[in-house]
């Protein structure tokens, strides 16, 4: 029953099914989100630079006109950004609503039809715990729909930027702070791996542990309990092993990121004393990081995320059956 349908998916991850129910349901949207994405993405490579020529020449060189229409420029590129900021959030929001009432439309349907027929009364238990049990996977599913596609391009498109914007003004300095993160981008697919796995067991524990407790009888009542206190007992040690490796990676990423300025600072501060590089460099590649660093954990994250929403959506499809664009439309077509 519902364990089957687990081991079924734990066999293999559709994202790419995935993808293509959010693109063909939403698709406006994530239209929308993508060209918002676009032009988000290079901003703050451009907060850097006029960071850096403010206190290279406009500081350094006493000049008050050059200073002014530079913190303008920068005024005007903080309102751009906000604006267009809030426009994705609202596109996103929509998104997000659109594919939960497509699945809920759906999950209606379906429980309205294992409601009918001559074995009613069972159906209608069927049909409630079919609700029950897609509710959370409706609330997975629906809020990654906003970060399918903005999540990859905004925080990717700003690190590439970043790291490319600091290769141009300071090789030395830039590969170092890229060194900085190599650790997270081999451990972090293993380890995320292993969580994958531990979750999906999660998954088929909780959900067995469910049908034991609908289905069982008096008969089987001490059978019954003991295996169910086994379940909890594994999914105890099961939760325990994912936090495990969950904080191990948060801690890791905090450690980078605090790693990574005590180097910039050390090695820029060498360069400026040496006379190699400028203070508006290094004032640059401090605030570089961190705007490195913030896109980099929402990466991190979204990576988690796309696993356990792709296991949600392989359990809302293996119930509802094959989910290719929007229900309604599709249904009026038809």
């Amino acid at each position: 029953m519902v364990l089957a349908h687990s081991h079924g998916m734990s066999s293999g991850i559709p994202v790419g099914a995935l993808y293509r129910y959010v693109w063909h349901t939403s698709q406006s949207s994530q239209i929308l989100i993508c060209i918002l994405t676009m032009v988000l993405a290079p901003l703050p490579m451009a907060y850097l630079e006029l960071q850096r020529r403010m206190v290279d020449e406009a500081v350094t060189q006493r000049n008050l006109r050059l200073l002014t229409m530079l913190g303008a420029a920068y005024l005007a590129v903080i309102c751009v950004k906000c604006a267009f900021k809030y426009t994705l959030n609202m596109t996103k929001g929509i998104a997000i609503e659109t594919i939960a009432r497509d699945i809920r439309r759906r999950v209606m349907v379906k429980a309205i039809e294992m409601s009918g027929g001559a074995k009613k009364s069972r159906s209608q238990v069927t049909g409630a715990t079919l609700v029950s049990i897609l509710s959370a996977e409706t609330e997975d599913m629906s809020g990654f729909a906003g970060d399918a596609f903005a999540v990859p391009m905004l925080s990717g498109g700003t690190i590439l930027y970043v790291v490319g914007y600091l290769l141009w003004v300071q090789p030395e300095i830039a590969m170092l702070a890229i060194v900085v993160y190599l650790p997270q981008m081999v451990l972090v697919p293993s380890v995320q791996h292993k969580i994958n796995r531990l979750a999906r067991l999660r998954i088929r524990l909780t959900r067995f542990l469910g049908h034991i407790a609908e289905h069982g009888d008096e008969r089987h009542e001490r059978i019954l309990r003991n295996a169910g206190s086994a379940l909890i007992d594994r999914l105890y040690r099961v939760r325990v092993w994912i936090y495990l490796r969950k904080y191990f990676l948060s801690e890791l990423g905090n450690f980078l990121a605090n790693l990574g300025p005590l180097i910039v600072v050390t090695v820029g501060g060498y360069l400026v004393i040496t006379g190699k590089t400028e203070v508006g460099t290094l004032v640059v590649f401090i605030s570089g990081l961190q705007r490195i660093a913030d896109p980099w954990d929402e990466l991190v994250n979204f990576y988690r995320a796309i696993s356990n929403t792709s296991v949600a959506y392989a359990m809302v499809s293996s119930k509802l059956g094959p989910m290719q664009g929007d229900y309604y439309a599709r249904q009026a077509r038809n």
